[in-house]
């Protein structure tokens, strides 16, 4: 087997030693590893090896490697979760050392940074991947920086100081902490934020390689449909589209078995990639910024994907779809995961259960698909975050019994929808279109909300007057009184 490092777009062959996917020839982001064999030379799964070194032969090569028995996670087969009206399988990443998926890549970065005999890692992180870098750091007696967006759940703060690691709070979203870790790059640091080291797709598309050992082992007859993933900055989608297409071409698909269609998912508000995907119009929504701020799916809020076009491309290649749930939708899932399969989800990990019942109600796929959900992490790594949705789920409940008018209000200032329709979806249809148009018109009548219309879309926004925001402050006033 031989390994190259090239460029998609200019087609250059590059440093055997570049870890940066921005190419220095032509500065596009299109940088990959790529694999040759012969046929003395085709990889395989070395069942004797440990952890993600089960797969060598499809990975870059490093002088000193390091493991702590990631990878190897189960396929549990949903039995009652959506009955009988399609087959889902879960990709349960939480079973990984650290309790998420991003425990492939952290072998691979922390190997690479020893080979190099650098001392110290520097990553930005949501929290899933400090924490998985902390613990591999301690274990090769590497000192690690994680940079963290002040909303950072406890839970994985509590892994990374457990590990050693030195947090620095930097901004309110990922994309800000992403700013602080490029300016943090030293002589021995090594960069390990996964927007900016191309070893992050080598370590997760070993899922859809783990997928196609686990799922087309022993000629099966069995096909998967879809592949769902949840999406935050793309690259996760991209990378496990690029690990089923080497499958196939290594032979771990069978050259007469078609791979399966990919389906992104997104948390409303935060959903660049889907509304660029449905649109059409990538270079206008990729390039915008959200207005939300805040959600309980902390692991997914990224306002600019840096692999936006590569999970755009994988998608259409994949001929599969993109689609956006709310908080309310991916809650809800997240406790019937729990309540009926026994799996307990991080917050972002759920969407994809939100995903299959929209997608089903709204038959955009057959019934009769097997579809296989990546959980990415462990409900563990955000139980905080899981305790505050619920209890506002809740809220939103008590909020009914006081009219709809203030359950308009009430999704409006959460931030779970500020247009017609998605106030509407927002309230569980409940009531007519028409209904809630007539009581968003009664409000704006009482002064509680005042509109505006995005340019990008043209569709009339409502947002919350003072008086409005007034009227959300008694409410909850009230709703505790009655408590």
């Amino acid at each position: 087997m031989s390994r190259t490092i090239i460029c998609l777009n200019c087609q250059a062959e590059l440093y055997p030693k570049q870890r940066s996917l921005t190419c220095p020839q032509c500065s596009s982001n299109d940088v990959v590893f790529t694999y040759s064999v012969d046929d003395k030379n085709n990889p395989v799964i070395q069942q004797n090896e440990k952890g993600i070194w089960r797969f060598k032969d499809f990975l870059p090569l490093f002088k000193r490697t390091i493991s702590l028995g990631e990878s190897n996670t189960p396929i549990h087969k949903a039995r009652f979760l959506f009955k009988s009206d399609v087959e889902l399988h879960l990709k349960i990443e939480g079973k990984n050392p650290t309790g998420s998926f991003l425990d492939r890549v952290s072998p691979l970065m922390i190997s690479d940074a020893l080979s190099r005999e650098m001392h110290s890692v520097v990553c930005a992180s949501d929290g899933n991947l400090g924490a998985s870098l902390s613990a591999y750091c301690a274990a090769a007696q590497l000192q690690c920086y994680c940079v963290v967006p002040k909303s950072t759940s406890p839970e994985k703060r509590t892994q990374m100081l457990a590990f050693g690691a030195e947090i620095i709070d930097y901004g309110k979203t990922i994309d800000e902490s992403l700013n602080l870790a490029t300016k943090m790059i030293e002589k021995g640091r090594y960069q390990a934020t996964p927007e900016f080291n191309i070893l992050t797709l080598e370590g997760t598309k070993t899922i859809a390689l783990e997928i196609a050992e686990q799922f087309y082992s022993n000629n099966s007859t069995n096909l998967l449909d879809y592949v769902i993933v949840p999406m935050g900055s793309g690259n996760l989608l991209y990378s496990i589209w690029l690990g089923f297409k080497q499958a196939k071409k290594f032979g771990l698909i069978p050259t007469n078995k078609a791979l399966p269609k990919i389906i992104g998912v997104q948390l409303k508000g935060f959903d660049p990639i889907t509304k660029a995907f449905e649109s059409g119009n990538s270079k206008q929504l990729l390039s915008g910024s959200s207005k939300k701020r805040n959600s309980v799916a902390g692991a997914i809020l990224v306002q600019k994907p840096i692999f936006g076009e590569k999970a755009i491309q994988s998608l259409k290649e994949s001929n599969g779809l993109a689609v956006s749930v709310t908080d309310k939708e991916l809650i809800h899932a997240s406790k019937q995961l729990g309540k009926y399969e026994g799996v307990y989800a991080e917050l972002s990990s759920a969407t994809v259960i939100a995903a299959v019942s929209k997608l089903l109600e709204e038959k955009q796929i057959p019934k009769d698909s097997t579809i296989l959900s990546i959980i990415t992490a462990s409900g563990f790594k955000s139980s905080q975050a899981f305790e505050k949705g619920t209890y506002r789920v809740k809220r939103v409940e008590s909020f009914r019994s006081l009219g709809t008018k203030a359950e308009i209000l009430q999704v409006i200032n959460s931030g779970e929808s500020n247009f017609g329709y998605g106030i509407w979806k927002a309230l569980g249809e409940t009531i007519s279109l028409q209904a809630v148009y007539q009581h968003l018109k009664e409000l704006q009548n009482q002064l509680m909300l005042i509109t505006e219309v995005e340019s990008s879309d043209r569709q009339k926004r409502y947002q919350l007057t003072t008086k409005g925001k007034q009227i959300i402050v008694k409410m909850q006033e009230l709703e505790e009184l009655l408590s």
